[in-house]
């Protein structure tokens, strides 16, 4: 950790900057959040980024902080073996989050923000008419 301490910062504001970033839009409902949702719910790749591939990213950087600790208090080389391997089953998370392929429901910021407001239909879909009303209306925004 000694050797890079700028790389070991960098993935520290990476954890917590991305960590705020995914919250705050997943289950947050105001201003910001809102925001982020209309710039993530344009295009079905922006949206799995949104959804997989950015939490991905900040489970990577924090996994990489933990490495980088565990390797400075000498720590068993199974144990980081082992945190490398679920950096790199991340990696493929990440990945698979730039195919146009569709993740389940509950991935998606709109449809948390749909669960919190009773938005969904009897088969656990948005139910658009409902959603559109509901964005109608000016507290919405």
């Amino acid at each position: 950790m000694r050797e890079n301490p700028i790389g070991y910062l960098c993935c520290l504001a990476i954890t917590v900057c991305g960590s705020v970033v995914w919250y705050t839009e997943m289950f947050r409902d105001g201003k910001v959040a809102q925001l982020w949702r209309r710039m993530n719910g344009s295009g079905q790749i922006s949206r799995n980024v949104a959804a997989v591939g950015a939490p991905a990213i900040t489970c990577i950087s924090a996994i990489g902080l933990c490495i980088g600790l565990l390797d400075e208090a000498n720590a068993p080389g199974w144990l980081i073996f082992v945190l490398a391997c679920l950096m790199f089953l991340l990696l493929f998370a990440f990945v698979s989050s730039l195919l146009p392929i569709r993740f389940p429901n509950f991935f998606y910021a709109d449809w948390q923000y749909a669960k919190r407001h009773g938005l969904l239909d009897d088969d656990g879909n948005i139910d658009q008419e409902a959603y559109e009303n509901h964005a109608d209306r000016k507290e919405f925004w």
